[in-house]
């Protein structure tokens, strides 16, 4: 147990990641027993039902400790530490020897398979699903030791629990049967009843529960099995990858796994020569209980040989316990710094990412008071970053609704459709800046230390980009376009402007010929006291016609534009009634009221 924890210590400390944030969501979704029921039994996440290792354990947890990750850390932690002390007795009760027992657990704690497992709160299913296979295999061999009914009674119920763990829980009665036929044939008729418990429960998953749409999880029965089956081999017995990582050659991932294949196979036949096939049996593990992941050739996991490796950890402790060659502990030993080597990378890794997300939570919910009733941007999201949990959207935990990425950021985020896409974290230029300007968004500069408000530089650019974009709209009564209003300009009211006897507003020149001016504004009954209002336009001097304005109500103008303005970088647009209105009450002299000026 103290060398699981030397080894694996950094996981100690790991905090949430990607999937874990869905699971942390589940509280909220709790307000009824029926609910309840739902959230428990319900299927989720590829049509899975994992009541103990998923659905009790996240929302046992959160429900308690909120968004605390030390108490799930430390639980995984508790029931490994649990799983070392059965592999312990049912090593020595397999193989007859301590020394094994002291060694099976040393090599299954040391593999790089169990890295993601142990640091990564939805993998936790795989150390929970460990517990229940060793528990009731445990009490399997108590049962064929001491004929007592109560051991086998015991091992039905952890059996039967464990369906809620893992689904691969379906293998355990191969398990027991392959066990009993190599090692205790008077117990075979008795486990062979253990199958009729998978098999209502693999009839049900793909009776009533619809497959999942992610082609990642679509199960191929063709060779790719074969490359599947190799892939989770050779990371089982040498950690090897495709690409370096660190200071392991790849060649040295290849060559350990085939020497590791060799010497554990030529074990099992020298055993089998002297007819004991427990050996025989313990190969099997492997295959037995990793055969329903190997369909699924999309999605190779490093984590899914967890518990099969069980039974090779538990061959190659045997091994060695017999062994006289130098040879074989000194193989054993280049396994085990490999394995840790690989498992200080993952674990390294994984806590970077985790810790920045924590970072980026934290800092948000700090900061509730500056964006309480606002919309909050993130500005400089990594991909990785996003990667790390933005899918399960873990602002929800902490009442954040309204939360997108700055405008244009996105496109250094990988999309992943198959994943939802990020379409929910996106916003348009114009809504920010909308929002921007009318103080309604706060904006957050997302640093390896943290997060920074960066609201009033970050407008500033914004603004500056949105001018650039939409240099042929001028919208008077929008506060944004300011910038482009000439003299002749009243105050905004009511989201359009009141012109004086003249004013004018600026825009690019048209793009192409062909293009016209169209102009939206309102010509209150007061204006027309008079009779008829002339209006007439012209575009940097050259005149683009008149209309006589005879009706109060909205009204839309559309001018044809000269060749001449074409490719023009800016084009000033005058407007010019034929007389003003001076109200009593207002000594402004009103013209006409403006919305929008737009070439298109």
């Amino acid at each position: 147990m103290l060398f699981c924890l030397a080894v694996h210590w950094i996981a100690l400390k790991t905090w949430f990641r990607a999937d874990d944030f869905a699971w942390l969501g589940l509280r909220f979704e709790v307000h009824s027993p029926h609910d309840l029921l739902d959230v428990l039994l319900g299927p989720r996440a590829q049509g899975t039902i994992r009541t103990i290792s998923e659905r009790l354990y996240f929302l046992g947890f959160s429900s308690i400790f909120g968004m605390a990750a030390w108490p799930l850390r430390l639980w995984a932690f508790l029931t490994q530490f649990a799983n070392i002390a059965l592999l312990i007795g049912i090593t020595r009760r397999i193989t007859g020897s301590a020394l094994a027992g002291l060694i099976a657990p040393i090599l299954w704690s040391a593999a790089a398979i169990l890295a993601i497992p142990l640091n990564w709160s939805s993998a936790y299913n795989e150390i929970c699903f460990a517990f229940f296979t060793l528990l009731a295999f445990y009490f399997l061999l108590r049962a064929i030791e001491t004929g007592k009914s109560k051991y086998c009674i015991a091992q039905w119920v952890v059996f039967l629990l464990g369906f809620g763990a893992l689904e691969l829980n379906v293998m355990y009665p191969v398990l027991a049967t392959g066990y009993a036929l190599c090692c205790a044939r008077a117990y075979l008729r008795r486990t062979l009843f253990l199958f009729i418990p998978s098999a209502l429960f693999t009839a049900y998953h793909f009776l009533y529960i619809p497959p999942s749409t992610d082609p990642q999880y679509a199960m191929y029965f063709d060779a790719g099995i074969l490359r599947s089956l190799w892939t989770h081999w050779s990371f089982t017995l040498a950690a090897s990858r495709p690409d370096r990582v660190d200071w392991r050659p790849v060649w040295l991932g290849i060559a350990l796994t085939i020497a590791v294949t060799v010497a554990l196979a030529a074990f099992v036949v020298a055993r089998a020569r002297r007819k004991d096939s427990r050996a025989l049996f313990l190969f099997a593990w492997y295959f037995i209980v990793i055969l329903p992941v190997l369909p699924l050739t999309h999605h190779a996991s490093e984590y899914y040989p967890a518990v099969p490796a069980i039974g090779l950890a538990i061959l190659g402790a045997w091994a060695l316990a017999c062994s006289r060659a130098r040879w074989g502990y000194g193989l054993a030993l280049i396994c085990l710094v490999v394995w840790i080597s690989d498992v200080h990378s993952a674990d390294r890794y994984f806590y970077t990412r985790a810790r920045q997300m924590k970072r980026l939570i934290q800092g948000l919910e700090a900061k509730r008071q500056e964006y309480a009733g606002k919309t909050v941007l993130l500005n400089g999201v990594a991909n990785e970053l996003f990667g790390s949990g933005f899918w399960d959207d873990p602002f929800r935990l902490i009442g954040i609704q309204q939360i997108f990425l700055t405008p244009g950021s996105e496109k250094t985020i990988d999309s992943h459709p198959e994943w939802g896409g990020i379409s929910r974290f996106i916003i348009t230029l114009d809504a920010a800046v909308e929002a921007l300007s009318k103080n309604e968004a706060v904006v957050y500069g997302v640093t390896p230390r943290g997060i920074d408000n960066v609201t009033q530089m970050y407008k500033s650019i914004a603004l500056a980009e949105h001018f650039a974009q939409h240099r042929e709209t001028v919208d008077v009564g929008n506060p944004l376009y300011a910038r482009r209003l000439r003299p002749g300009w009243y105050g905004i009211e009511n989201g359009s402007r009141w012109m004086a006897k003249s004013a004018s507003v600026q825009l690019s020149g048209p793009k192409s010929v062909g293009r016209q001016l169209y102009i939206a504004g309102f010509c209150p009954p007061e204006v027309l006291a008079k009779g008829p209002l002339s209006v007439t336009i012209t575009a940097d001097g050259v005149k683009l016609g008149s209309a006589a304005l005879k009706k109060p109500d909205s009204f839309d103008l559309r001018f044809p534009l000269p060749a001449s303005l074409v490719g023009k970088d800016t084009v000033v647009i005058a407007v010019e009634v034929n007389r003003t209105l001076t109200p009593k009450s207002d000594p402004r002299q009103l013209g006409l009221l403006f919305g929008t000026f737009t070439i298109r």
